[in-house]
């Protein structure tokens, strides 16, 4: 995906997408984008099976706060779903509780909400980064060619 961001997080190696590629608007249901992308996540995770995943949300700011922490609480279990669908074990993930003004680790900018797959503990050195995110951007392009 070309918004796809692989980053050294404090806590692990950090895959930041924005929700929009992998949810329909204002929906727990998952993109057309998205099972492409959840299936090299759970690849990269089943490399790793001694890394937890910390599923980190930021919430919208349309409607009430209390409607955008449900969906990021929905959105975060629907995708801890479909990694266990892909071979994870449900044991090691987890996820942040929302918050009215975005995630626990910050606010949202720029209307970009946006999800963050962390791995834990692991470190951008460790994996092959570039490798990654040339994969995403051809599976994004790929993506836009077909439904555009």
């Amino acid at each position: 995906m070309s918004h796809l961001q692989i980053t050294q997080d404090t806590r692990g190696v950090a895959l930041t997408s924005r929700d929009s590629d992998l949810f329909m608007p204002g929906s727990a249901a998952l993109s057309s984008n998205a099972p492409p992308y959840l299936n090299k996540v759970a690849e990269l995770l089943k490399e790793r099976p001694h890394r937890k995943v910390l599923i980190d949300s930021i919430s919208e700011n349309t409607g009430s706060s209390e409607l955008n922490q449900e969906l990021q609480e929905v959105r975060s279990l629907t995708l801890m779903k479909a990694l266990t669908d892909r071979g994870i074990d449900k044991n090691r993930l987890a996820y942040t509780q929302p918050n009215a003004y975005g995630s626990q680790t910050g606010n949202n900018t720029g209307n970009q909400y946006k999800t963050k797959i962390i791995i834990l503990g692991e470190s951008t050195s460790e994996m092959n980064v570039s490798a990654i995110e040339r994969f995403f951007d051809g599976l994004y392009k790929f993506g836009n060619n077909i439904f555009n």
